[in-house]
C-alpha cells in the first residue's frame, strides 16, 4: 500500500496487509504494517471504543520512539486477508493499544503474533510481502 509522506512529500510503500478484527460480536475491517521491528501487536486506541472493550491491564511498551503507556487487552481473532479471503487466522492475541488517540495511525502485527505462525519475507525491490507457512513444504 501507498502512503504520502508529509515531509518528503511524496508516496512510499509500506509492508501493509487488510486484517479483520473480530470481538464478540463485532467484525470490522482495516489495514495492518507488518512491522519485524515490533515485538508485539498494536492497535489504535480508537479501536478500544469500537471493539467495546474496557481495558484495565496497564503496561510499558518499548518502541523506536522510546517507552510508553498501553492497555492490554485479548482479541478473539484478527484475520489476514487477501482477495476477500482469510489466509491466517491469529486466535486469542494480547494487542497494546497506546494511550492517547493517534499515536498510531493503523494496526501493526508484530513478531509475537503473524511471525510466530508463518516465515515473513520482504521483497523491498519489488515492494511486495510474501508469507510462507512453515508447515507446508514443497516436495
Amino acid at each position: 500500500m501507498s502512503f504520502n509522506d508529509p515531509n518528503l512529500k511524496k508516496p512510499f510503500k509500506l509492508p501493509m496487509v487488510h486484517i479483520r478484527i473480530k470481538h464478540g460480536n463485532i467484525s470490522f475491517q482495516t489495514v495492518a504494517l507488518i512491522d519485524s521491528g515490533a515485538t508485539a501487536n498494536f492497535m489504535p486506541s480508537d479501536f478500544i471504543g469500537m471493539l467495546n472493550l474496557d481495558p484495565k491491564e496497564q503496561d510499558m511498551a518499548v518502541g523506536a520512539g522510546g517507552t510508553f503507556r498501553v492497555y492490554k487487552e485479548k482479541i478473539d481473532s484478527i484475520q489476514i486477508i487477501k482477495g476477500g479471503q482469510s489466509f491466517c487466522d491469529l486466535n486469542g492475541q494480547t494487542v497494546s493499544f497506546p494511550f492517547g488517540t493517534g499515536s498510531i495511525p493503523y494496526a501493526v502485527l508484530g513478531r509475537d503474533g503473524i511471525f510466530m505462525n508463518y516465515d515473513i519475507v520482504f521483497r523491498e525491490p519489488k515492494k511486495h510481502v510474501m508469507f510462507k507457512n512453515p508447515k507446508f513444504k514443497k516436495r
